[in-house]
């Protein structure tokens, strides 16, 4: 276990640079709630201007506190900030907690000059030991030592560690969580990640034995793939949840404005997640209810649930959000199915979603359900334990089965979720159900989502997950003089080079400095054949007249090359040719595809596959993948888009070369990870055919100025959109 993050996050003494007499100042609530909340260590209030602050002495600088300190928090101006971090690494201070706002999220020349600043003093703290959160942070809380710097004083101890890139945010997770039940064991916030980031903690959480389970907000990462193998490791043991803002290019501005990070394009984001065992959920209230599920401790051994309550209308809702949510509900076993059939009345039913046409047998249906070895888990939906709140006559009946059912939940080994329409209605008998732990949903999508995140990580658990690392073979070459001697992409002959080495065929070719020299390589690799340009200063040959297609005769090619000549001339005045390619036209029966790869300013190398012509264009039907990956996350990307029937055979057409493809999937993610020069890799289109397939274009940006992409979300945004239009160089 980090041995200063343990200090920073269990303190036995603080610091609060910068108290304040004032009501309404954030130090001043701090350290209100900080003393209200009984932090069990010694809390130290420092400012030279006051003797006594809620009855606690007030001492000048930190350097004179009485005792070692273990965490300072920085409530001061930004231009202050910087002597406060050096009085607290002289103080010999663990960690340094920084409230003040104003550094690089403030995204003008004042915030970058003290960003710099900060910058070179969290170098120098770091370096004498003094690890720090923040800034533009709302500090954190620690239930261990009692410790509340979140200006909340709602918070409920638990088992849950929360980190969070947002104050507001905080509150907004923490608080309904609280009234729901959930309890927490530390929650941060990380603020801008100028020093300590969120593998840093997700790290420690993993090794802390108090924390079950861990919840992340993220704006933006600065690492993102420290991040994937820190939650790799975590979720064998401990599952991870994950909710993003700024998925939207407007939401990716504000989050730039807000916390300085890089925001990445969302699928990119999605992908990364899933490979590294992440759950993602969409909001916070999904985000409560997964984390109250997960936290009973019981797993689905698989995705197949039973449904039951008291009325047909909610076993259709709640089966249409089970089979959206990819949850199966299945059969019941035959004697399952007669077991029913003996307690629940004519007007009910003892199928799979189960109708009880009432409340009188529910744990006996519970029970059963959970004793079928067809089913993983129960949803329990509809009006359970309340309605006795309408008719007081059943108030007996109703305490004695929530009891039971509170008996049974506890001793089950499979999860049983409930959702009841009087949850928010506070009675004796809700009140039963939360004081055994039981967690009650918001309604019928809620329960199902929970359970839906619950089956996830049981298969994160039990399946392979990637290790973000080195390639299991090595291959390729070194091709650092093909990048020095590009001016921002590679020429076609180039950048085949680089296939070769990877071993990515493509169709017989050769070069032409004239119309004699293109007809002889036409006659050499046989008719029909393509032309295309060769120059520096044509990036996009087709938007420059520059590739003739199906080229049949001698006659087709001298007239194509004099056309592609004229129209480079044309395209830019001071065009350098050095050559057309001749290639040999893929006639051959198949199906195009695109397989293209960027360097993420987040994740790093990154690659892309999906159909290719108007498919990728019109539907964007494309999956992503952290590099490098290995066959079997090769073989998911395949799979994963949604034109897979098409590549699997369709119609009585056969099936393409899948295992090639895997492989040459695997090939391009080698490359990308073995080739940090290469910015961004398109191959498109790549022909699959029956057996074997073809590149029959490339493109290779090096990241030289002007032809790059940038690393920027606007930027990454547009490669990432240009590389679905489908067209052909």
């Amino acid at each position: 276990m980090d041995n200063i993050l343990h200090r920073i996050l269990n303190p036995h003494s603080v610091a609060i640079v910068g108290a304040s007499r004032k009501p309404d100042s954030f130090s001043h609530l701090i350290t209100k709630i900080a003393i209200r909340q009984g932090y069990a260590g010694k809390l130290y209030l420092i400012n030279p201007g006051a003797d006594t602050i809620l009855g606690l002495p007030c001492y000048p600088n930190v350097l004179d506190a009485p005792t070692a300190v273990d965490v300072a928090l920085i409530a001061l101006p930004k231009q202050a900030v910087g002597a406060a971090i050096g009085d607290c690494v002289k103080k010999g201070v663990s960690g340094i907690v920084i409230l003040s706002s104003g550094f690089a999220e403030q995204n003008d020349g004042d915030g970058r000059k003290y960003q710099e600043e900060l910058e070179e003093l969290i170098a120098y703290a770091k370096q004498k030991g003094t690890r720090i959160i923040g800034p533009n942070t709302l500090g954190y809380y620690c239930a261990p030592v009692n410790l509340d710097l979140v200006q909340a004083g709602f918070i409920k101890p638990g088992n849950t560690a929360l980190l969070t890139q947002s104050g507001n945010l905080t509150t907004s997770l923490t608080l309904p969580g609280s009234a729901r039940g959930l309890g927490f064991r530390y929650v941060v916030d990380i603020g801008n990640q100028a020093d300590l980031q969120a593998h840093d903690f997700i790290r420690y959480f993993r090794e802390d034995p108090g924390t079950k389970t861990i919840a992340v907000h993220i704006e933006g990462l600065r690492d993102g793939r420290l991040f994937m193998e820190e939650v790799r490791e975590t979720v064998t043991f401990k599952p991870v949840l994950v909710i993003k803002s700024g998925r939207t290019e407007k939401g990716a501005n504000v989050v730039a404005s807000h916390t300085a990070s890089i925001a990445g394009n969302d699928d990119i984001f999605r992908a990364a997640m899933a490979q590294c065992g992440a759950i993602e959920v969409d909001d916070f209230t999904g985000l409560t209810s997964a984390l109250l599920a997960l936290n009973q401790g019981k797993l689905p051994r698989g995705n197949k649930v039973c449904i039951i309550s008291q009325g047909g209308g909610d076993c259709a809702i709640t089966s249409d959000a089970c089979i959206a949510q990819g949850l199966d509900v299945p059969e019941l076993s035959e004697s399952a199915h007669e077991e029913l059939r003996k307690i629940i009345p004519r007007n009910g039913s003892a199928a799979n979603p189960v109708d009880l046409a009432g409340w009188r047998n529910v744990v006996e249906a519970t029970e059963i359900a959970l004793n079928d070895d067809r089913i993983d888990g129960v949803l329990v939906v509809g009006g359970f334990a309340g309605y006795s709140t309408i008719n007081p006559d059943m108030i007996g009946q109703e305490r004695q089965y929530v009891m039971r059912m509170c008996e049974l939940i506890s001793a089950a080994d499979k999860p049983v979720l409930i959702y009841t329409y009087f949850a928010f209605h506070d009675s004796e008998l809700i009140g039963i159900l939360k004081e055994h732990h039981i967690p009650l949903f918001l309604d019928h999508h809620d329960a199902v989502k929970a359970m839906a995140a619950m089956v996830t990580y049981r298969q994160y658990r039990s399946g392979p997950l990637l290790g973000i690392g080195p390639p299991v073979s090595a291959a390729g070459g070194d091709f650092t003089d093909l990048f020095q001697d590009a001016e921002g992409f590679l020429l076609e002959p180039e950048a085949k080079k680089i296939l070769d080495a990877y071993h990515l065929p493509y169709p017989e070719e050769g070069m032409a400095q004239c119309k004699r020299d293109a007809v002889a390589v036409a006659a050499r690799i046989g008719y029909p054949v393509v032309l295309k340009i060769v120059s520096r200063n044509i990036l996009h040959k087709s938007d420059a007249g520059c590739v003739q297609l199906g080229l049949h005769d001698a006659v087709a090619v001298e007239k194509a090359f004099d056309e592609i000549i004229a129209n480079a001339n044309r395209y830019d005045g001071n065009v350098r040719i050095t050559g057309v390619l001749v290639g040999k036209m893929d006639t051959e029966e198949g199906i195009e595809v695109i397989i293209g790869g960027l360097r993420d300013p987040v994740f790093g190398p990154v690659i892309m596959f999906g159909l290719g012509g108007i498919f990728v264009e019109a539907l964007k039907d494309v999956s992503f993948r952290i590099c490098p990956i290995d066959e079997t996350e090769a073989v998911e990307m395949i799979r994963e888009i949604r034109g897979f029937a098409v590549l699997n055979g369709i119609r009585g057409k056969p099936a393409v070369d899948l295992a090639g493809l895997k492989t040459a999937l695997v090939n391009v993610s080698r490359m990308l990870f073995e080739n940090p020069a290469i910015r961004e890799v398109d191959l498109n289109p790549v022909k699959v055919h029956k057996q074997g397939l073809s590149v029959l274009d490339v493109r290779i940006l090096n990241g030289r100025e002007g032809l790059t992409s940038r690393t920027s979300q606007m930027d990454l945004k547009f490669t990432i959109e240009s590389k679905m239009q489908g067209g052909r160089s």
